[in-house]
């Protein structure tokens, strides 16, 4: 059933409030700042943290009111639920630099000398801790778009995965596309407990474990290949089966 229009949420104090918030992070952001050019460092450290806070609750105003503002009336009540899905995976780059110096010392490249498609291999390399199962999810038919997509959104991803799932793109194509953005609410119901459990306990050790042992390789520091995929792939299998006759 659709929300009645009285329903609809005030967007514009909720974007005044995003504002405020905005403007208290950005506040002890420039504190933590001030105390850290003082030599002040774990008060530095506090004002960081509060304002890592303020600004994480400014994302989630942020994708609440772009949430309304694409369905103002007809939301749905399957999406209200969706409401406040957070992102299972986030690579924002911060990883970057870590692998092209892994990369640079594998091919005995100068950071100022990598071409661009250097850098995709090493955008690859940044993905290691998330391309497996992304992939895993994809081929199971449990990937749904994000109920933060609009239609012409949810026809490009849905054509994107339908090519990844024939092996024609590569599952970092998804997340380049995404800004590096992986939501909760883009797994499906029946497997997204396994999945963020999963991915928060010991996938992580495990990928390290293959990695290590069957690639020569550390963690972000191999590119994704399909072989590398089949050979990881049954230990997921074997984690969601157990998952399931634990349930």
């Amino acid at each position: 059933m659709g929300n009645k229009v009285d329903d609809v949420p005030n967007i514009s104090g909720y974007t005044i409030a995003s504002v405020l918030i905005q403007f208290l992070a950005i506040m002890f952001f420039f504190l933590a700042l001030v105390a850290f050019m003082n030599e002040s460092i774990t008060t530095g450290i506090i004002l960081l943290a509060i304002g890592v806070v303020w600004e994480i609750l400014f994302s989630k105003l942020i994708r609440k009111i772009r949430y309304w503002k694409k369905n103002p009336v007809t939301a749905d009540m399957n999406s209200a639920e969706e409401e406040f899905a957070d992102p299972l995976y986030k690579n924002d780059g911060e990883g970057y630099d870590y692998s092209s110096k892994i990369y640079c010392k594998q091919y005995g490249k100068e950071p100022q000398h990598l071409t661009k498609e250097d850098k995709a291999v090493i955008y690859q390399y940044t993905c290691d801790d998330f391309f497996y199962l992304l992939m895993w999810i994809i081929e199971k038919d449990l990937y749904q778009p994000s109920y933060e997509y609009n239609e012409e959104e949810i026809e490009e991803v849905n054509a994107l995965v339908a090519k990844i799932k024939a092996r024609a793109a590569l599952p970092t194509d998804f997340l380049s596309d995404s800004v590096g953005y992986f939501m909760e609410d883009e797994v499906q119901k029946k497997a997204r407990p396994f999945v963020k459990q999963y991915y928060e306990g010991s996938y992580r050790d495990e990928l390290t474990s293959f990695a290590k042992e069957k690639l020569g390789a550390e963690l972000y520091g191999f590119p994704f290949r399909w072989e590398d995929y089949d050979a990881f792939k049954p230990k997921i299998d074997e984690a969601y089966k157990k998952y399931q006759e634990e349930k």
